[in-house]
């Protein structure tokens, strides 16, 4: 990954941080122009998988309820949140069976209203 600091660093030294009445060499601008250009990239890409998803349902006591993502991710690596109310606004326990990368299946012991939350990560850490 390709830090902001690392970038200005390279720019810095491109440009205003080489020796009084040196040139530009042709070949440190372009290094420095393509490192600019890989780190934009870089951003593009991980804000793009990186968006909120959202989920909601109405459960019945139970049964299997299905919240089926937005947008389905690219893989199963995100961290859900899942809330669920009855009629009368009290919290529910809800149970997780399954994740995948298009929807989650829980179960609670009342029928409820569910709503869930979940961002990606970047699995590549691990």
């Amino acid at each position: 990954m390709i830090t902001y600091a690392e970038v200005l660093t390279k720019i810095i030294s491109t440009l205003t941080g080489r020796p009084v009445g040196a040139e530009i060499q042709p070949e440190d601008h372009e290094d420095m122009e393509i490192m600019i250009l890989d780190y934009i990239e870089q951003l593009k890409v991980s804000s793009s998988g990186s968006s909120l998803r959202e989920a909601h349902a109405s459960a019945t006591a139970g049964a299997n309820c299905n919240l089926i993502w937005n947008s389905a991710f690219s893989d199963s690596f995100y961290t859900p949140v899942i809330n669920g109310f009855d009629a009368s606004g009290n919290p529910v326990e809800i149970s997780l069976i399954s994740k995948s990368t298009t929807k989650l299946v829980v179960r609670t012991l009342v029928d409820a209203s569910l709503s869930a939350l979940a961002l990606p990560f970047d699995n590549s850490q691990l």
